[in-house]
Order: C-alpha cells, then sequence, then structure tokens
C-alpha cells in the first residue's frame, strides 16, 4: 500500500521553528554543553526556517586540545 504525501513548505517550516521544536533543540545543546564542560555555553538563536541553538566557547577562555576532544565526545553522547 502505498500513498501519496505532499508536503508544503510553508507548513514544514512552521513547525521547524515552532516552540516545541525549539524546546528539544535548546534542551539537547544544554546537554552537549554540560557534558562538555564549564568552558562552554549555550547560545539560542532561530533562523528563519529552522530552530536552532549552538554550543561555543565562553568568551575569554581558552580552549585546549583537550577541551576540544572534550566537545566532540559530548557531541557523541548526544545522539541518544
Amino acid at each position: 500500500l502505498m500513498a501519496n504525501v505532499k508536503l508544503k513548505l510553508a507548513g514544514l517550516n512552521k513547525l521547524m521553528r515552532s516552540a516545541p521544536v525549539q524546546s528539544l533543540v535548546n534542551e539537547k545543546a544544554g546537554r552537549i554543553s554540560a557534558a562538555a564542560g564549564p568552558k562552554y555555553r549555550v547560545v539560542v538563536r532561530p533562523h528563519r526556517y529552522t530552530a536552532r541553538a549552538f554550543v561555543e566557547p565562553r568568551e575569554s577562555e581558552q580552549i585546549s586540545d583537550a577541551d576540544t576532544i572534550g566537545l566532540l565526545r559530548a557531541l557523541g553522547s548526544a545522539k541518544n
């Protein structure tokens, strides 16, 4: 049994930038930031089409190779 499905881009964009989706993105970024350590912070910047949040170094923090490895591990652990 096959069904024809039409996606309307405007509706998809509305869903992708909705409050529940932004909340999920923020939560995931928060977990990544917490796992990466205190040198990192979450920055929430919704886009015109999608919910977005970034994990970036805090201002004036010196990031070592070990910090970068910690961030990469935190990204890997966020898959679940």
